[in-house]
């Protein structure tokens, strides 16, 4: 059976639904496939503290999920692999000054957009090893 049309997850979902407020939060990477997503949070804007959040497509929406800290935006490593949410397995990390990273998992590889403040985000269903970094 393929796996369910609905949005993917986007900034505003994580901002309406995550329990952030709107006037500190930054969201510098949100992923999704299926019915599993990620996002990380920078929860006071000043890359102090980050949030690696997992989110779950149900009833018709986006939920947030568990969460868990992952240090500051200056010492995020280029690959952080998160492990795995439900069916699905992720990963983030920071590249600043790339447009992209590639990730290897389940034997494809993906081309993953960085965002502006050089942090990515990637989650696949699947039952491969952990997501890799290539390039």
């Amino acid at each position: 059976m393929p796996p369910p049309v609905h949005p993917a997850l986007t900034p505003d979902d994580v901002l309406a639904s995550g329990g952030w407020h709107p006037r500190y939060v930054r969201v510098l990477a949100v992923a999704s496939d299926g019915d599993y997503g990620i996002a990380v949070v920078d929860g006071n804007g000043d890359g102090a503290e980050l949030e690696q959040e997992a989110w779950l497509w149900d009833d018709g929406r986006w939920a947030p999920g568990s969460s868990s800290g992952t240090g500051q935006l200056d010492t995020l490593g280029t690959i952080q692999t998160g492990g795995e949410f439900g069916d699905a397995s992720f990963a983030f990390g920071r590249a600043p000054g790339r447009a992209s990273v590639t990730i290897s998992f389940d034997s494809q590889t993906f081309e993953v957009p960085v965002g502006p403040h050089g942090v990515w985000a990637f989650i696949k269903a699947g039952t491969g090893p952990a997501p890799t970094l290539t390039t």
